[in-house]
């Protein structure tokens, strides 16, 4: 059985979870400042086990938008270094991520031009802000895949999408573990060649915890395996074809 987690940053856990040293594993990190992408590619390049897969990432992440990094993003996009860009988006979640909405426009625009510019998916962080997703929804169409990390939509928000002609896919991750309602309904009701799974590590902790741990990723499994009604190999096979179609494997 492969565990796939659709979202991780490398650079920041440090190392991937200790079953991976012998099961198959994939993953999607992101990076969002140039050091940060040198550790994760140095990181990337020590594991050289070929039952693990390894999607790299750069981002301008919305929370600290210096549109300037472009330049960077375009520079690894141009050199082959990366199979995706993000995380990319918009997050209102506090006063101060609020305040830099414009710079998070202007972040955004230029990623999702580099998306498409270079034919590779894009990885988007959205709090509360959903209307500018849809209001981008034709630009969105144009690439070849939108992977929307730790979905906080609806189901009916992400068939919204999909109506769209968007080739979405959305990724939960450990507010299902927590009973964040809107999670265990995506999980339940997503059509399944559309559903990712991921832990957002080191991040997304629930409480008590000083970190997330990639081998969390079970956890988020098995849950999700039960909300569902399937077996978690099935589970793990459907999630891992729709890994493969977001970012090729």
């Amino acid at each position: 059985m492969t565990y796939t987690d659709a979202h991780i940053h490398l650079a920041q856990c440090g190392a991937l979870p200790s079953f991976a040293a012998s099961a198959p594993y994939c993953a999607c990190t992101c990076a969002h400042s140039p050091s940060e992408f040198r550790r994760q590619q140095e990181l990337i390049a020590a594991l050289a086990a070929p039952h693990v897969h390894i999607v790299s990432a750069f981002g301008i992440h919305p929370q600290e938008p210096a549109a300037d990094d472009g330049t960077f993003l375009e520079s690894l996009l141009r050199g082959g270094d990366i199979r995706a860009v993000g995380e990319a988006g918009f997050d209102l979640f506090t006063p101060a991520f609020a305040a830099q909405i414009d710079a998070q426009e202007k972040a955004w625009q230029v990623q999702v031009a580099l998306a498409a510019a270079y034919g590779v998916p894009l990885v988007v962080h959205c709090r509360k802000d959903m209307e500018r997703l849809f209001r981008d929804s034709r630009q969105l169409k144009a690439l070849r895949a939108v992977v929307f990390h730790s979905f906080a939509g609806s189901p009916q928000d992400a068939r919204s999408l999909l109506r769209r002609g968007i080739n979405a896919f959305f990724s939960v991750g450990k507010p299902v573990l927590n009973g964040k309602k809107s999670a265990i309904a995506c999980v339940r009701e997503l059509p399944a060649d559309r559903l990712l799974l991921e832990t957002d590590a080191p991040f997304q902790t629930l409480k008590g915890e000083p970190r997330t741990d990639p081998a969390d990723i079970a956890r988020v499994y098995q849950t999700a395996a039960h909300l569902r009604g399937i077996p978690v190999e099935s589970l793990a096979a459907q999630v891992h074809a729709n890994f493969c179609a977001a970012f090729g494997c």
